[in-house]
Parts: C-alpha cells; sequence; structure tokens
C-alpha cells in the first residue's frame, strides 16, 4: 500500500517526500488550523452581532433618501458617502418601510422578511421586532459609528408609496429626509427603460415590461381616470409629487425636509451637495477631482411626440400645485 506522502503529486518520490513531509505537514496543519479559526471567528461575530441588535444595541439611520425613483438618488446616496462624516448602509436600497413593494414579489428575499402571511401591517408584534432587526443590521454597530458619524440609506419606494410617511414618522419623528426631484416626463421614461430593458434575469424578471413607453403610459392614464388604486410600476404616478410630498408635509416640520432637483444635482454637485451637509448640520466638506458619472442616461428610443404632448398636459395642473407648495418654479416644461 502507498504510503500518504508518496501521492503528494507530480514531484513526489518516495525519499524525498519522506524528508519533506517534515516541512509541509506543520504548513499544512497551520493553514487548516487558521481557516477553522477565521470561519469561527467569523460565525462568532455574525451571531454576537445578531444578539446585540436584537438586544438594542445598534445604530439607526439619521437621514433617509426618499426618492424620487429614476431621480438621482444612486448618485446622490453615493456622493454623500464620500463625507468622512456620513457611513452608508450596506445596501443602498433596503426598503424597510415600504413592504408593499415585496408584498406579491415572492421571489425577493424581503418578502419573507418583510410581508407575513397576515398582511404588511408594518408593526405587526409578530412580523417588527424580527424586522427591524434586520433593518438595523445593514448599520454600523455604535462603536464603530462613534460620536461623529452618520449612517443613512436611499429607497425611491418611500416617496411613492402612500403608508412610508406615517411608518417613518413612528420610527422617528425627528428624521431628516431628502427627496429630489425630476421632470416626471423624463422620470416616467427612464423607469420605463428601466423595466423594459433591464429586468430580464434574476428576482426581478417578474417586474420586467413588454409594452412598449406609449401603451404604458395610456393604460395608466385610463386607469387613473378610471379610479384604479394599481400602483406599480407607475411610469406616471411617480411623477405625482405634490400628493406625495403633502404626506409628509402633514407629518415632519418642513425643516426636517430638504427638497432637491436632479438638474441642478447633475450641473451644479458641489454647490447642492454643500446644501445637503449644511442641511444635516456636519462640517463643510471639500470634494477633490471630479464629481463621478452616475447621472448618465441614454437611450435607443425617444418619447413620441404625440405622447410627450399627452404628458405635459396631464402633469401641467400638479405641477403648479408643486410649485406653489414649496414656492419654486422647478422649470418643467
Amino acid at each position: 500500500m502507498a504510503r500518504w506522502w508518496e501521492s503528494l503529486g507530480p514531484y513526489s518520490n518516495g525519499r524525498q517526500n519522506k524528508s519533506t513531509t517534515k516541512l509541509y505537514l506543520p504548513l499544512l496543519e497551520n493553514t487548516q488550523t487558521d481557516m477553522f479559526l477565521k470561519r469561527y471567528k467569523d460565525a462568532f461575530a455574525k451571531r454576537l452581532r445578531r444578539t446585540l441588535i436584537r438586544a438594542g444595541y445598534c445604530s439607526r439611520p439619521r437621514f433617509l433618501i426618499i426618492g424620487a425613483q429614476k431621480g438621482g438618488t444612486t448618485a446622490l446616496y453615493y456622493f454623500l458617502a464620500e463625507h468622512p462624516n456620513i457611513i452608508p448602509g450596506t445596501e443602498k436600497e433596503i426598503g424597510f418601510f415600504s413592504p408593499e413593494l415585496f408584498e406579491y414579489w415572492f421571489d425577493n428575499p424581503n418578502h419573507h422578511i418583510l410581508c407575513s402571511r397576515h398582511g404588511t401591517d408594518f408593526f405587526d408584534r409578530r412580523l417588527y421586532p424580527r424586522a427591524a432587526a434586520w433593518y438595523h443590521s445593514h448599520f454600523p454597530l455604535p462603536h464603530k459609528l462613534g460620536d461623529r458619524c452618520i449612517t443613512y440609506e436611499a429607497t425611491p419606494e418611500y416617496l411613492y408609496y402612500p403608508g412610508v410617511a406615517e411608518r417613518i414618522h413612528k420610527y422617528d419623528s425627528k428624521m431628516k429626509l431628502i427627496a429630489i426631484l425630476r421632470d416626471p416626463v423624463e422620470r416616467a421614461f427612464a423607469a420605463w427603460n428601466m423595466y423594459y430593458n433591464e429586468f430580464d434575469h434574476g428576482i426581478y424578471r417578474p417586474l420586467k415590461e413588454v409594452r412598449d413607453f406609449d401603451e404604458a403610459v395610456q393604460d395608466e392614464l385610463n386607469e387613473i381616470e378610471s379610479g384604479s388604486r394599481i400602483s406599480d410600476p407607475g411610469y406616471v404616478r411617480r411623477g405625482l409629487y405634490h400628493e406625495q410630498l403633502l404626506r409628509y408635509f402633514q407629518l415632519f416640520e418642513r425643516d426636517q425636509m430638504l427638497i432637491l432637483s436632479s438638474r441642478e444635482l447633475k450641473n451644479n454637485t458641489s454647490c447642492v451637495i454643500d446644501q445637503v451637509i449644511e442641511f444635516l448640520g456636519l462640517p463643510e466638506y471639500s470634494h477633490r477631482g471630479a464629481w463621478p458619472s452616475y447621472l448618465v442616461g441614454k437611450y435607443k428610443r425617444e418619447i413620441s411626440q404625440k405622447t410627450l404632448r399627452l404628458l405635459r398636459e396631464f402633469y401641467g395642473p400638479y405641477n403648479e400645485k408643486l410649485y406653489d407648495m414649496l414656492n419654486r418654479d422647478f422649470g418643467w416644461q
């Protein structure tokens, strides 16, 4: 029977391996021991972290970027992460306050965390403690965050779904909120492109759009006219910013909310970021070099003139209400 050291590979022969085994064996044992200790240490650290969070030792976000979808939330999220006193969550879009997004999205892991067989009652005692611990696990522990840093996340659905404002207020009535708004016609077309071109695989496949933009817009306008309450995908509805922001203004003080322009973030990034930093009460920060190009969207198709006129006419009165409420004209023509 061959001895084990004689089967070490092409460099082995009986006499050489007897001597070299004395060198390799301790190295092999040390490597295996290190790997075992690392796995044990990582597993223990994860269990300890979960236990601490469930016991209440956790960090909460100090501010939220609440939308709008395709309005520049990704760019803003990563721009702010460069500030030395701002530490982002482990995911940009956590969706904790918008469980209705996942209610019928069974392939999404968040469905099993945020939705129960009893529905999506956010503060259901059977659901909330586990979901809250899951949410807080996305943020640094307090000793990692320290006294000078704050954490945050950015979920565009927070602006859109009607129940979110109340949930956030119950969670933290002092929360600071940032909304970034884009021309609703441009936003609708960008959202359709995302659903149509990018949702072919994985958990996003159930959201795949098969209609062309003109058909999707006309279908939704008909639904709105008939009083339908269908929320998704909401290419048109998500651009009704007046009613969405009004829900927040009814619960939060005006100085807790900052409303930004997507166009200004793209064209004058540093000034907008300075505005956000001042709003959050953080030390001034000078960004070095050029800002990354997150706000780039190139599409193979263009909006037809018929649908463009239809949407401009539809949004006109709603935009005027928004301008009056904010005392600000965004110039969406």
